[in-house]
């Protein structure tokens, strides 16, 4: 929800009289000019709109049905994160082929060792120069060339610059990104605004000058912050060619607009990070959406229905994670994006909604409700959040929390002690996870469920035991036991389901857990029809029989977020194919030895009972019955 960057004029205008009236009146906002980007509307399913109250928004020209394709935007500018740095191109963001060479071997000071060397993999194709880009091909080296040619010699020197001033090296790479964007703007469309287009392939870039619509949230960050990085980026500058070269104060709020705006793409298992200046502005964000973005080759933004979307409808996406409590929502989307979200979902009473059951903690009484703190504190500055902590535990005091299902309550401080509690011991088990220690991970992980679920300390729903069984199915998935990450997997799905209006329909996460759930049933439902056991046979019916809704479902969220023709939903439409023939090979197996056993009984019975005389017999001849 990035909020634009809105004139402000005065009541009255002219003379002392004018003047004096404006300080005694609080400033007019001026509603948006949309006139820059209502060039979308002809293109697009939607309207673009601004007021007073909500800002700039979106909204269905039409009824949208789950699925429908509402943007394409290719963003102004986009980097590789620096943990992907060599593994996607630079340019279009597909993976990077490597290749082996030979080179001087360094010590742990980085000086060559005198007549030794070593192998080492390095990307096929790169900048000799500045040895800070990598891509896919020649082709797409050579068609980043004009945006890298002006970053170059600062790139080369950008990861001393950001060391010696203590600044993150992306702040510095996505300011040269932008500068690399404007200097192309100006060499191949000087003068020209967006042209929208409803298909990727003919996209273009959304040119610099939308990028400074984007609010920079610079009162965000302390003085020392804005210091440090414009002597960073004066260094930065002064390394850009002349030509390409803006003012300081622009560097800094387009480094700051990057920062504070950019959309996070995952991209073949990589990381990168782009601003799109028309997603940005015009889609609101909503911890119950409608729509859902999703990132892929080429830095595109495509956002997609989750759901059928009736005309006029305000088009919304999420920003954070949605299965997690609102207050964890509310700091995400404060730290970083610098807002504390307003949303229906978030301004509903917590007793009437779903969010009550994300961090309940289970009544001691009827052990059936949660305990519900109504928190009311609104938080609108990052400072606050993260220096004065204190300030929560002065609110909470002498407070209680009420049970939802009967009259008993608790002082809010044991309410907080709890999940704190559990909040520590949840950290122990997944640090073990993260240390690489499976087995132990999964041992403290069971033992927590037997703590807060077994005795009903948490909410079925808490997120931190949902949590725990998602890295459980995982865990177990990678030991190699199945039968019990499917155990595991069926309750996420079952849980997050529940929770109806926690996550909307279609949902990401969700529909990666569906996946994982029939991918798994198929794999043992084949181990186990080959087991020729009637158990074995029995298992294979009960996996076969789990295993086709989970991947319908899957198929049916990943058409809505990814597309009908996405490598995602054909990832699932194989598997369906495999599972229809693994069926029906099963079944004509089963069929056949129930076929076989139904002729042994019948041979077994024919050998038990005499032959009938032959047709031909005379009658003389026939046995004759006994007379009484």
């Amino acid at each position: 929800m990035a909020a634009t960057t809105e004139p402000i004029v005065d009541a009255h205008a002219g003379g002392d009289n004018g003047a004096q009236a404006s300080k005694k009146k609080k400033a007019k906002k001026v509603v948006a000019d949309n006139t820059r980007y209502q060039g979308a509307e002809a293109v697009m399913p939607i309207l673009v709109k601004s007021s007073h109250a909500k800002g700039r928004y979106v909204v269905s020209s039409k009824e949208l049905p789950a699925g429908t394709l509402v943007t394409v935007e290719k963003a102004s500018a986009a980097i590789v994160r620096n943990q992907s740095f060599v593994s996607i191109c630079h340019h279009c963001l597909k993976t990077v082929p490597s290749k082996t060479q030979t080179r001087a071997k360094v010590d742990e000071q980085g000086v060559e060792v005198a007549g030794q060397t070593e192998r080492v993999t390095v990307p096929a194709h790169s900048c000799d120069k500045c040895k800070m880009a990598a891509y896919c091909s020649e082709a797409c080296q050579r068609q980043h060339a004009v945006e890298h040619g002006v970053q170059c010699d600062a790139l080369a020197r950008s990861n001393a610059i950001a060391a010696e001033h203590r600044v993150p090296l992306e702040h510095l790479r996505s300011l040269l990104a932008l500068v690399g964007r404007r200097f192309a703007d100006d060499k191949n469309m000087p003068g020209e605004g967006v042209h929208y287009k409803y298909a990727a392939q003919d996209v273009g870039p959304t040119p610099y000058s939308h990028v400074l619509d984007l609010n920079p949230n610079r009162h965000y960050l302390d003085r020392s912050a804005i210091k440090s990085m414009q002597q960073a980026l004066k260094e930065v500058l002064a390394l850009v060619p002349e030509a390409a070269r803006i003012s300081l104060p622009e560097a800094v709020e387009a480094a700051c607009i990057f920062n504070t705006n950019h959309h996070s793409l995952m991209v073949n298992g990589q990381q990168a990070l782009g601003v799109f200046p028309f997603s940005s502005l015009y889609f609101q964000h909503s911890c119950s959406p409608n729509c859902m973005y999703v990132g892929e080759n080429g830095a595109t933004l495509y956002i997609r229905t989750l759901t059928d979307v009736a005309a006029g409808t305000e088009l919304t996406i999420p920003y954070v994670e949605l299965y997690q409590p609102r207050e964890q929502r509310r700091r995400d989307l404060l730290m970083t994006r610098h807002f504390w979200c307003k949303c229906k979902r978030c301004s509903t009473l917590l007793s009437n909604s779903v969010d009550r059951l994300m961090d309940g903690i289970q009544c001691t009484e009827c052990k059936s409700g949660v305990m519900i703190f109504e928190e009311t504190k609104e938080v609108q500055d990052i400072n606050e959040l993260i220096t004065d902590m204190s300030a929560l535990d002065q609110e909470i005091q002498g407070k209680f929390a009420e049970c939802e299902a009967c009259p008993a309550k608790i002082e809010v401080t044991k309410l907080v002690d709890v999940l704190k509690a559990a909040i520590t011991d949840y950290s122990e088990a997944h640090m073990a996870l993260q240390r690489g220690e499976a087995a132990r991970a999964r041992t403290l992980m069971e033992a927590y469920l037997r703590k807060y679920e077994d005795k009903q300390v948490l909410s079925p729903f808490n997120t931190y035991l949902v949590n725990t069984y998602i890295s459980l199915f995982q865990v177990c998935a990678q030991l190699g036991e199945v039968d019990r990450a499917i155990r595991y997997n069926a309750v996420v799905i079952e849980r997050m389901e529940g929770a109806q209006g926690a996550t909307p329909e279609n949902y990401p996460r969700l529909a990666e857990y569906h996946m994982a759930m029939g991918d798994m049933c198929l794999k043992q439902a084949k181990l186990k029809a080959a087991n020729q056991t009637p158990a074995g046979r029995s298992m294979a019916r009960k996996y076969f029989k789990d295993a086709r809704p989970a991947l319908e479902k899957a198929l049916k969220a990943r058409t809505a977020i990814y597309g009908k023709d996405s490598p995602r939903a054909y990832e699932v439409k194989r598997l369906l194919d495999e599972y229809k023939k693994e069926h029906d090979e099963f079944v004509k197996a089963t069929d056949k030895k129930k076929v076989s056993k139904k002729q042994i009984a019948a041979a077994a019975a024919a050998a038990s009972t005499p032959p009938p005389p032959p047709a031909d017999m005379p009658a003389q001849t026939q046995p004759a019955t006994s007379a009484a």
